[in-house]
């Protein structure tokens, strides 16, 4: 069921969220990036600030295949993943290191690409030296935490994460520049708003609004981005991302999470997958509505059917209960205390 709300914005009932397995690696602790493998028989999860230069291939079991380490990288704020095509078109893994709590990096951020994997026995592989590029934002130093790689045309974007305000989508320029930084373009505004979902980590309505992760489609058609609470999703109309933003986006409300920051489209596009940090924590599947999902045309703001169901998707194990459509509340100020509360659970 679509409905209109009185903002404007098209919230969506989903399907019921299902847990597709749990991480079984303790190593995985703070998934904060998240991506789908071309095959679809993996997803790849980095951890948070603190751990060292390294990803994961976690098979649909939740067992870690293959541990990847990046020589010479010494990591500072990993924030997000992409899987998107490099200037030959191959399929390639987007790190990137662009959280920045303190708004403090003026020397700018870094993103590091390596070829995407092929399928290892080995419990731990060395990557080929990666490309790194450095990134500058045009008016001063941001905090972001969402990564996004268009799957045709390879072009990247951040999207901030302030405590206040909007946030902004900035471009990189293409080609990018691995010997010189490269400076982003401020190309759209992405509004989030308070929607009264439950979930996140204690931090009141800030949850409902701080972008924590983001994703475009394996076809292009759609870009989304999550907060703790709930998923934002535009249709892009041909591959101009920053259009997409020009429309109302469908709100769908996620499962309560302790602190929810990885999001990827499944390789159908079918359905989103969704991590969150602690380890043994669960990675939700959850099934678009049919008006959004497989490149069809976005929602429209009037009532229709539900959401059908996936049939590429692995049994789901544990089925948390289904989601609602929810009413999205007034607005409400923020205090300094909950200022105060929100920067000392975000800052690390």
């Amino acid at each position: 069921m679509l409905r209109l709300l009185a903002s404007g914005l098209v919230l969506a009932s989903a399907a019921s969220p299902s847990v597709v397995f749990r991480w079984q690696d303790p190593r995985i602790g703070e998934s904060s990036g998240l991506a789908t493998a071309s095959s679809g028989e993996v997803v790849y999860t980095h951890n948070d600030s603190g751990d060292e230069a390294r990803f994961f291939a976690v098979g649909l079991d939740g067992r870690t295949r293959t541990t990847y380490v990046l020589p010479g990288v010494e990591p500072r704020d990993w924030e997000d993943m992409a899987r998107g095509p490099d200037e030959q078109g191959r399929s390639s893994l987007w790190l990137g290191d662009i959280g920045d709590n303190s708004a403090s990096r003026e020397n700018g951020l870094l993103v590091h690409r390596v070829a995407e994997p092929v399928a290892a026995d080995q419990e731990r592989v060395t990557t080929e030296a990666p490309t790194s590029f450095r990134l500058r934002y045009p008016d001063g130093p941001q905090d972001a935490e969402a990564l996004l790689v268009h799957p045709r045309t390879g072009r990247l974007y951040l999207v901030t994460k302030p405590l206040s305000g909007t946030p902004r989508v900035y471009a990189a320029p293409q080609p990018l520049d691995a010997g010189a930084p490269n400076v982003l373009e401020q190309v759209a505004e992405a509004p989030t708003e308070s929607t009264g979902t439950a979930g996140g980590p204690g931090i009141g309505s800030f949850a409902n609004s701080l972008v924590t992760a983001g994703d475009i489609a394996p076809d292009g058609t759609r870009v989304a981005l999550r907060t703790y609470t709930d998923l934002y999703e535009w249709p892009v109309p041909g591959d101009d991302v920053a259009a997409a933003f020009d429309a109302e986006p469908t709100v769908t409300p996620l499962p309560p999470t302790e602190q929810g920051e990885g999001l990827a489209y499944a390789a159908d596009g079918r359905s989103v997958l969704l991590s969150t940090e602690g380890a043994g924590s669960p990675v939700h599947r959850v099934v678009l509505p049919p008006s959004t999902a497989a490149g069809a045309p976005g929602p429209q703001p009037t009532e229709g059917t539900g959401a059908s169901s996936d049939p590429a998707a692995p049994d789901p194990g544990e089925v948390s209960p289904s989601s609602t459509t929810v009413v999205v509340l007034g607005g409400v100020a923020a205090g300094l205390l909950l200022v105060g509360l929100a920067l000392r659970r975000l800052r690390r």
